[in-house]
């Protein structure tokens, strides 16, 4: 009989250390090991390696758990830092772009020069642009398939006029639209908030060499415009979309009256 107990106790203990059995199961179990030496190392044995067991498996999820909090906080550290990347590059751009506006803006345009020549697959125009005050004369030349073509409008001591030829010989039939001042080329015709979109933009603003002299470089809508560092104007724009190149030079304070009516008078 007492074969038979210690072999059903054996049976019950993992279960019972488990604590999954009755409450009149657990009598009988605690009885027999009170009484049985055996059957009691047994139970201690097999108690000490199901702890075991239970501590390896903790020791598991710990060490899984100290893997995922380990990646959450690399990964937090990288978002942290790529944030600050973007806050540092954002106020860079931002301080370039107002530097830059600021710059253009206290340029004296009541006495300069401005020579454009742009080339796309069409077409090649240049632009010449003279002003000393009110006094101004603008001459636009374009030449592509269909010949050379020019407009010259001046304005000189109050009279103005404008004048138009299609391969050198003088059109007196187009209609003449009103003669107004050169507008003042900005790399920029942005509100605030666009303003904020560009520098917001990853390589939008860029140091760069062109033609000797120290540039920025801005990507804005598929525009390339490099900006002169010392005076903060364009000094050439590419249109990527449609292959266009324009360069800019500027003179400024050398323009008199002499020099714009010498050019009225040599057409």
């Amino acid at each position: 009989m007492k074969i038979k107990d210690c072999s059903l106790v054996r049976d019950l203990l993992p279960n019972y250390i488990d604590k999954v059995t009755s409450s009149e199961t657990n009598v009988f179990i605690e009885e027999h090991l009170k009484n049985c030496e055996e059957c009691r190392k047994s139970f201690e044995n097999m108690s000490e390696k199901m702890e075991v067991n239970y501590e390896s498996k903790e020791n598991k999820k710990i060490n899984i758990f100290r893997k995922v909090n380990k990646k959450i906080r690399i990964l937090k550290t990288i978002i942290i830092i790529i944030i600050l990347i973007l806050i540092i590059i954002f106020v860079r751009n931002i301080a370039i772009i107002n530097n830059i506006e600021n710059m253009a803006s206290k340029v004296n345009y009541n006495n300069y020069s401005k020579i454009m020549i742009e080339t796309t697959e069409k077409y090649i125009s240049k632009t010449e642009y003279y002003q000393n005050n009110d006094n101004f004369i603008k001459i636009n030349t374009k030449m592509n398939e269909e010949g050379i073509s020019k407009v010259i409008s001046y304005r000189i001591n109050g009279q103005e006029d404008m004048r138009i030829f299609d391969n050198g010989v003088e059109n007196q039939d187009i209609n003449k639209t009103s003669i107004e001042k050169d507008v003042q080329y900005q790399f920029l015709n942005k509100s605030f908030f666009g303003n904020i979109g560009i520098a917001l933009s990853f390589g939008s603003v860029k140091n760069i060499t062109l033609y000797n002299k120290p540039c920025y470089l801005l990507n804005v809508d598929n525009y390339l415009n490099f900006i002169d560092k010392e005076t903060g104007l364009t000094i050439k724009e590419i249109n990527i979309n449609n292959n266009s190149v324009i360069d800019y030079k500027y003179t400024f304070g050398d323009i008199t009256d002499e020099k714009i009516e010498d050019l009225i008078n040599n057409l």
